[in-house]
């Protein structure tokens, strides 16, 4: 050994702390829990032994590898037998494991999964009570370190897809003690200022002793709790942490949580691309098919003064039929009149005589009745079909007040617009026309 007044080099020391550490403990037997457990591609083994205090490093050569039975698995108890030993240049030492036995779940594990349990019976991971992420949030928190990687990675990821945001960061330890104390705080803080719209919370990747606040009681009920939607950005794909099942959505990276909290603003702008030529093709259509009823429309319709010269030949061609009707009528009355005279005047005189005469007085006292009754009918029809054609007429229109307005040209002017200052125009009213000169237009 080297005295104590002698100056030693990191190497010399590391090896005599190597040459105690392995002389003192050459062989040995430890009780602990499995935690990150990983093969390496030489086929080595390594992972952590911990128990509720303290952990310790531990590697299983591949060829111990061959002579253990049942492999564990992250979170069982075990029970190892093997060796200390000390990597100079690293100062780091680890447990060489030689022999392994399994003893069941671990303290840690039994403790996960029975507050696994009761959370799952007060409902706070029941899917019914996740909410929607809102659609493009103005304002961001994040529950993380202000130094780790995380946060730059949120930051980064964020303005890279839509960089309107602001984000409001509420500083926490991830990991160590305290550290769900202080996640907790951060959610309550965020969550007394509002103006977050979503909840980043989380951390990069780390052992299973580093993601241990996220399964701290405290930390799933805090984010179980809050008004406002939480994403876990706990960075670690392979296990699921409490506060990953009590989240209303769960990210595997941080980076992957700022991805789902915040759209991309190229993606948006494409559809809305997208969506505006929807929505032109189909006015385009819509106005082609209106334009094409128009015309069809257009085509059908009467211009009124051609209805009003219709109305006319109708009535000209009523009143015309009715005059024909009343003189076929009045002839046939003639000829019956003359008929019935000549059958009289073959009768003989006297008293039947006379009685023919009144007869014959009487039916021709009906005939004239039924005759008069008859044109007077035709007559009132007559005046009902000039009625209803003076009521359409334009002229009843200019009795009322209006006028009729024609330019130099024949143009009639429905708009101030089709005339200027100076222009004579032809004014009609309902008697007579005028010819005016236009001096200013309103």
């Amino acid at each position: 050994m080297t005295g104590i007044g002698d100056c030693l080099t990191v190497t010399r020391l590391n090896e005599a702390i190597r040459e105690m550490v392995e002389n003192g403990f050459p062989y040995l037997q430890v009780r602990g829990e499995v935690a990150d457990w990983k093969i390496h591609p030489s086929g080595h083994i390594y992972f952590v032994l911990m128990d509720a205090g303290s952990r310790i490093r531990a590697v299983i050569w591949r060829g111990n590898r061959l002579r253990i039975a049942n492999l564990p698995k992250g979170g069982e108890s075990v029970v190892v037998t093997g060796r200390i030993a000390l990597y100079v240049p690293r100062g780091e030492y680890q447990l060489i494991v030689e022999g392994l036995r399994l003893e069941g779940a671990g303290g840690e594990r039994e403790r996960m999964l029975a507050l696994h349990a009761r959370l799952a019976g007060e409902g706070l991971f029941d899917p019914a009570r996740k909410r929607p992420l809102p659609m493009l949030p103005a304002a961001v928190g994040v529950v993380t370190s202000a130094s780790g990687a995380a946060i730059h990675d949120i930051t980064r990821t964020l303005e890279r897809r839509f960089a309107n945001f602001h984000l409001i960061l509420a500083h926490a330890r991830v990991q160590g003690e305290g550290a769900a104390e202080e996640i907790v705080s951060a959610l309550t803080l965020l969550m007394r200022d509002g103006r977050a719209e979503v909840i980043l919370c989380g951390r990069g990747g780390g052992s299973a002793e580093d993601l241990a606040p996220f399964n701290h009681e405290s930390v799933v009920r805090a984010i179980a709790a809050s008004p406002i939607p939480v994403i876990s950005a706990v960075g670690h794909e392979i296990d699921v942490t409490l506060a990953d099942l009590a989240a209303d959505a769960r990210a595997s990276t941080p980076s992957a949580a700022a991805e789902l909290a915040m759209p991309e603003k190229a993606v948006l702008m494409a559809r809305l691309d997208a969506l505006r030529a929807r929505l032109l093709r189909v006015a385009a259509t819509g106005l082609t098919r209106r334009k094409e009823r128009l015309t069809q429309l257009r085509g059908r319709l009467i211009h009124p003064g051609r209805r009003i010269e219709q109305g006319r030949l109708r009535c000209d061609e009523l009143e015309q039929r009715l005059h024909l009707a009343m003189r076929a009528l009045l002839q046939r009355r003639r000829q019956t009149s003359v008929h019935l005279l000549s059958r009289l005047n073959a009768w003989p005189t006297g008293r039947t005589l006379a009685q023919r005469e009144a007869r014959l007085l009487r039916a021709q006292t009906r005939l004239t009745d039924l005759a008069n009754a008859r044109l007077a009918n035709q007559w009132e029809r007559l005046r009902l079909l000039q009625v209803r054609l003076e009521a359409i007429s334009p002229v009843q229109v200019l009795a009322r007040g209006y006028a009729l307005v024609w330019d130099d040209q024949g143009r009639l002017l429905r708009a101030p617009a089709m005339t200027h200052p100076g222009a004579t125009l032809r004014v009609r009213l309902a008697e007579g026309e005028l010819t005016v000169t236009v001096t200013k237009i309103a």
